[in-house]
């Protein structure tokens, strides 16, 4: 007698099966556990990067970059400061690199300076991919470098350049 179909327990089996390789794929393939870390890399190679930029513009005018026409920044935006030395550049791709632009979902890095404290700032929305990447992120730095903040909507990440 030939067999024509499979058995029940062949077919449960193969069920069986497909829903472990499923559930082993799923967790290797977490989408948001890729962007998360995605985004955790991003924002430490930017805060790398800006802080090389602040570090080299202070060794060179013995202050940190101001606003265009000399004032202290103030939640100002990155593109929009400058570094006085004899021959003042912008920070917007002039010949001392460029300020990177902040990922999707994240605001746009300002700078504040407020007595001997200097830090850049971004937000993001809470309980989000961006959110959850700033939380990995804080455990990267001490308090004196580093604060993230949570309100009603808003994760805010502040890096400290100077304290």
């Amino acid at each position: 007698m030939q067999r024509k179909a499979f058995t029940l327990v062949e077919v449960i089996v193969a069920v069986f099966l497909m829903g472990v390789m499923a559930a082993l794929g799923y967790s290797y393939l977490n989408m948001s556990t890729m962007s998360r870390s995605k985004y955790l890399s991003i924002l430490q190679s930017h805060f790398n990067a800006i802080e090389a930029m602040a570090f080299q513009c202070k060794s060179l005018s013995e202050q940190m970059p101001n606003q265009v026409g000399g004032a202290d920044a103030a939640d100002t935006n990155l593109t929009l400061l400058e570094c006085n030395t004899s021959t003042p550049y912008a920070f917007d791709g002039g010949r001392y690199g460029f300020v990177p632009v902040s990922p999707t979902g994240f605001t746009a890095y300002t700078a504040t300076e407020s007595g001997t404290a200097f830090y850049v700032t971004t937000t993001a929305d809470n309980n989000s991919t961006q959110d959850e990447a700033l939380k990995k992120l804080i455990l990267n730095y001490t308090s004196q470098q580093a604060e993230l903040s949570h309100d009603g909507t808003t994760a805010t990440f502040r890096f400290y350049l100077s304290r």
